[in-house]
């Protein structure tokens, strides 16, 4: 078999750029593939074990990197107010899947560790009276969350006016781990508390709708990779650059 090829510079060029633009978003959506898997498959984990009952408990899979968002939780302690944020709940703007709220955060002290709940959520024409703080002795019943990396392009937090767009988000200025004196509360995690609820048990299995398309994206882009060099061959074969024949003809 003989082939001839003479590649013509201009449009090698350009091949070998948009081939390298194609390919790494291929790769780039197979890395993404791999990390939705892998977080489906911890979220799917944590969501159907057995509740916990304790902070530490919390703090321990949290620690050890284990599953732990959306895991079902039971504490019983009390609602304290921080020595920081003037004593006042901490307000997050936070989407409910429907629209941007406001939430509070507030420390809830149990007998083994301390830890953030969400507790309310209101718009923002009620910034200036805001729903009351639960306080007292009680029962919380939620889901385990996780604190994700902020998305991008996000507003600036505010600890002047406790407008928060970010969980912890200027821990040099105001850190939420130390807003209640002589204790350090977690900031990797906190309690989504579900009212109306007596046992974690009773909970409902809950899990996010998290599409997970990074597959097709992956195959189309590499699809598109493939598609350009059989053009780029093709083209080639066309102005008589690439001759394919037996050495003996």
């Amino acid at each position: 078999m003989r082939i001839k090829f003479q590649p013509m510079p201009w449009l090698t060029l350009i091949t070998l750029i948009c081939l390298g633009i194609l390919i790494s978003l291929g790769t780039w959506q197979y890395q993404r593939l791999d990390w939705k898997t892998n977080l489906l498959a911890e979220i799917d984990q944590a969501a159907n074990a057995a509740p916990l009952t304790t902070v530490s408990e919390l703090s321990d899979l949290y620690k050890a990197e284990q599953p732990l968002d959306f895991r079902r939780v039971g504490l019983t302690g009390e609602f304290v107010s921080p020595d920081a944020n003037d004593g006042n709940p901490f307000h997050l703007m936070m989407s409910d899947g429907k629209s941007m709220l406001w939430h509070l955060f507030q420390p809830f002290q149990t007998k083994n560790g301390i830890v953030y709940v969400r507790t309310a959520n209101f718009p923002h024409d009620d910034k200036q009276s805001p729903p009351r703080a639960a306080d007292g002795q009680q029962l919380v019943v939620g889901y385990a969350r996780r604190v994700r990396p902020p998305a991008a392009m996000q507003p600036d937090s505010s600890p002047r006016r406790n407008e928060w767009y970010v969980f912890n988000a200027m821990p040099d200025d105001l850190n939420w781990a130390f807003a209640v004196a002589g204790t350090e509360i977690p900031t990797g995690f906190f309690i989504d508390r579900i009212d109306g609820v007596d046992e974690a048990s009773d909970l409902p299995v809950e899990k996010p709708d998290i599409p997970n398309n990074h597959l097709e994206y992956m195959l189309t882009w590499y699809s598109f990779a493939l598609i350009l060099v059989v053009i780029y061959f093709l083209l080639h074969k066309k102005q008589g650059r690439l001759q394919i024949g037996n050495k003996n003809a």
